[in-house]
């Protein structure tokens, strides 16, 4: 049916179903320049739209309703609608989702999904840049609601190696922990390792460096930069890699890091862990008790302790995975 005759059906205005089409709500295709909507793709949309009252007569949590996802994945792929895209998110904020869920639960699986589209050749590579290009823009939106007041928990660095020329989920990440309190210093892609050892001695009170590496190509990057940090800043400060070109905690210690993070959460939940056993130390100290260290990585690629998951160094998430989407092999 056209998407007149859609609107007729839903009791809407036409301007009000095409909205919903750019919006990625309401399914549709275009075809010698008409929309048309398929009986199936109404259906869809009747029942998404009955999700979304339930909850509310019921008094449920309205963070749970609309599919974001689906929604956002419509206006990156299919209709490159940045307008629409941004239409996406605000409205799960204003539906009660922190922003935390927007990035790790709406944008990353979204990102996770186009990645693996054009991996396996189903998009173009101009599609997948056209919604990177809108993707970094959201980004560039939601960043003014990361911004926390207070005291700091101390100096995060981040970047990725030579050769690295994914910038979008260092982004990501940067946002999501000054969320968390950190202050951070982002140095973005394709860094030498002198630049990154000049940066951490900029850097007053650095609790951690973080290296994404996507790439395989970027892989020796990586290597050059953790060998330059630790002659530079020895072995008390720990250098985390992350991407989908690091395979885990062995692979990661193979080169001469100190644990490996899979996605944001996974980063996040180490420097959670970094900060209470240095608490609990302070706490020792100041009570008279023996000192428990805590844990680092020895010289020769000793244990750094276990994670809240029970693997040594090794910290994962629920599948959420900031690195993932525009984060892959080079082109």
């Amino acid at each position: 049916m056209s998407l007149q005759e859609a609107a007729d059906v839903l009791g809407v205005h036409y301007m009000t179903a095409y909205r919903y089409v750019r919006q990625g709500r309401l399914r549709a295709a275009r075809a010698k320049g008409v929309w048309n909507v398929t009986a199936e793709a109404l259906d869809e949309f009747r029942a998404s739209q009955s999700e979304k009252v339930a909850p509310k007569q019921a008094g449920g949590d309205r963070r749970r309703t609309g599919n974001y996802v689906r929604e956002l994945e419509h206006c990156l792929i299919v209709t490159a609608d940045a307008p629409g895209a941004w239409e996406v998110l605000k409205r799960a904020i204003d539906a009660g989702n922190e922003v935390e869920d927007v990035y790790l639960e709406i944008l990353t699986p979204v990102l996770g999904r186009i990645g693996e589209m054009w991996a396996g050749g189903e998009i173009d590579i101009a599609v997948e840049h056209q919604a990177t290009s809108i993707a970094t823009r959201l980004v560039g939106q939601l960043s003014p609601w990361c911004a926390r007041r207070g005291r700091r928990r101390g100096d995060i660095l981040i970047g990725a190696p030579s050769g690295e020329r994914h910038a979008l989920p260092l982004a990501i990440l940067a946002d999501l922990l000054r969320l968390k309190g950190w202050e951070v210093y982002d140095l973005g892609a394709d860094t030498p390792a002198d630049s990154f050892v000049h940066a951490a001695s900029k850097v007053k009170d650095l609790k951690a460096v973080g290296v994404s590496v996507t790439s395989i190509d970027s892989v020796d990057g990586a290597v050059d930069v953790v060998r330059s940090l630790r002659r530079a800043i020895g072995d008390e400060v720990p250098v985390i890699l992350g991407g989908n070109a690091i395979h885990g905690i062995d692979h990661a210690r193979s080169l001469g890091a100190d644990f490996f993070a899979l996605g944001a959460r996974g980063f996040m939940e180490f420097l959670d862990q970094l900060t209470s056993q240095v608490s609990e130390a302070d706490s020792q100290h100041a009570q008279g008790e023996p000192v428990t260290q805590p844990k680092r990585r020895s010289s020769a690629g000793g244990s750094p302790g276990k994670s809240s998951n029970g693997s040594n160094g090794e910290h994962r998430d629920d599948g959420s995975d900031s690195g993932r989407g525009p984060q892959r092999r080079s082109k």
